[in-house]
């Protein structure tokens, strides 16, 4: 797997699965309701209780490249951690990590 990710090895051995995951994903935002900034924040929220790191790492750089800031996304994270949901703590290190990277 040297060099490339989970998703581009999932997207070559199985281009249809991943095609209908893509229009899948779309058509969840009904009408294109959400604009990306806050679609990006979902997913944040999401695989920060997941601890899904590299999906997470992926959504926290995209969302710092279109602008959103770091205290947002840190907020975003931390959201299920208020509801009793005690894995979102591990998001900070991670979100401090991407920023860096960039």
């Amino acid at each position: 797997m040297a060099g490339r990710n989970v998703w581009q090895i999932f997207n070559e051995e199985t281009p249809k699965v991943a095609e209908a995951w893509m229009n899948l994903s779309k058509e969840i935002n009904i009408d294109g309701v959400l604009d990306r900034r806050t679609t990006l924040l979902v997913s944040i929220g999401i695989y920060s209780v997941t601890r899904d790191t590299v999906a997470l790492s992926h959504f926290v750089r995209e969302a710092l490249k279109v602008g959103v800031g770091k205290k947002e996304i840190q907020a975003a994270a931390l959201m299920a951690w208020s509801t009793g949901v005690t894995v979102a703590e591990m998001a900070i290190p991670l979100i401090q990590e991407v920023e860096k990277s960039l």
